[in-house]
């Protein structure tokens, strides 16, 4: 007879820098551990216990989720138990940070499992630090976003440090021409996951953004950061579709949602966390990065550069919705040619195999956003209509092609793509420093 399918959060160990999370997920053939070891750049030996352990407590929530999807559908298990706070937190990481991974492979049920877990009382006092920021420690993806804010932030006077996950060459790159200090985390999956994988289970997106943030929360703890800042923008809170009741958004762990969520939980004497560019639109952002010039020639936000897979020297593929996406929201704020430059000379536009790939961007004929880091359909229609207007431009046979030809913004549009929004949670000194990108 087999058990009832399960999955189980084991009670996280902290030895040092290294953090090991350990999970039981249940097959036909029984049961498989599985361990997760996170190592931060400094020890937390020194940390407050009532900052390091809830952090620590939820990072293996949400890294939980990277697991828990080979073995869906099951009951999720907690035998340690949650706060109330806890539990919620981990009902929405679940409902929220599963939605692609669910919709792509038809299991609704995978993102409202039965939880299992006693409840205990709270022993930590809870909600967003108010200290003051003196140091701020800003995650460096290797794209254009974290260097607006790297670049903002220290016109402002802020000390900077970066921290980057399993960095690859962008990241380094970033960290060397910014000339500021990079913390660098190793996070080990365990490789049994991935034979899992292999044969055959479920498997998909899940929301690395969430754990990367308690990732960078914790190295904050250790590195005697007060803030840890983000570089997310309003775009990220743009689902992609609504399905079984719920938006399915790509972004959901860059998004409002999960920032004010994650605020929420976190322990009131931790560091700060926010997103710099939150009020922002990545058009916006991207008009302000074109005068960083220092970095096209090293910046790469194509993801699949980033794949475990990837060599050390990727960079943009060239052919995918992350890199059409960037090539048109900079295309009208730099001359053509160094456009162009970034991606080796070539023309994305150009290039009749991906016009359909230009036509989903700016939502054309009913299409749906990718399932990509890629901003709201606005956005690209007010990109494509400066585009027309750059006289580098003028008479590009893409601007010109079926599905694209008639295309443009309305004047909302227009005005609206470049405004500030208001739903954010940046603390004064930062509002002001947002407000100038």
């Amino acid at each position: 007879m087999h058990s009832a399918p399960r999955f189980e959060v084991q009670p996280p160990i902290v030895e040092g820098a290294v953090i090991q999370l350990p999970y039981v997920g249940t097959t036909d053939d029984g049961p498989i551990q599985l361990v997760e070891t996170i190592t931060l750049p400094a020890p937390l030996d020194k940390a407050p216990a009532e900052v390091a352990e809830p952090l620590v407590r939820l990072l293996s929530l949400a890294a939980s989720l990277s697991y828990y999807k080979a073995f869906t559908p099951c009951r999720f298990e907690v035998p340690g138990g949650l706060t109330a706070l806890e539990r919620d937190f981990l009902t929405q990481v679940l409902l929220g940070g599963l939605g692609e991974f669910a919709y792509t492979n038809g299991l609704p049920e995978a993102l409202r499992p039965e939880i299992d877990a006693p409840g205990l009382p709270e022993r930590w006092r809870r909600g967003p630090s108010a200290a003051a920021i003196a140091r701020a420690l800003v995650p460096v993806g290797g794209g254009k976003d974290s260097i607006v804010t790297i670049e903002s932030l220290r016109s402002a006077g802020v000390d900077v440090q970066l921290v980057a996950v399993n960095p690859k060459r962008p990241q380094d790159e970033t960290a060397r021409v910014a000339d500021r200090p990079l913390h660098t985390v190793a996070r080990r999956i365990d490789p049994r996951l991935l034979d899992l994988n292999a044969a055959g289970a479920p498997n998909g997106h899940v929301p690395v953004t969430a754990i990367n943030s308690l990732i960078a929360l914790l190295t904050a703890v250790a590195t005697g950061c007060d803030a840890v800042v983000f570089s997310n923008e309003a775009s990220a809170s743009y689902g992609n579709l609504e399905w079984h009741g719920q938006v399915v958004n790509h972004q959901w762990s860059k998004g409002i949602g999960f920032e004010t969520l994650l605020r929420s939980v976190l322990p009131e004497r931790g560091p700060a966390y926010f997103s710099l560019l939150r009020p922002l639109t990545e058009l916006r952002v991207a008009r302000r990065f074109a005068d960083h010039r220092a970095y096209h020639g090293i910046f790469t936000s194509c993801n699949r550069a980033y794949r475990m897979s990837a060599g050390e020297q990727a960079t943009w593929c060239g052919d995918c919705p992350k890199c059409r996406f960037v090539f048109l929201i900079l295309a009208p704020f730099l001359p053509r040619e160094e456009l162009l430059a970034i991606w080796g000379g070539k023309d994305l536009l150009a290039d009749e195999s991906q016009l359909a790939g230009f036509v989903e961007l700016v939502g054309a004929d009913g299409t749906l956003k990718p399932f990509e880091c890629v901003g709201e359909p606005d956005e690209c229609r007010v990109a494509l209509t400066l585009l027309r207007q750059h006289p580098g431009w003028a008479g590009h046979p893409g601007l010109e092609a079926p599905g694209l030809v008639d295309v443009a913004a309305t004047e909302a549009e227009m005005t609206q793509v470049f405004a500030w929004r208001d739903e954010h949670n940046l603390p004064e000194k930062f509002e002001e420093i947002a407000r100038a990108i």
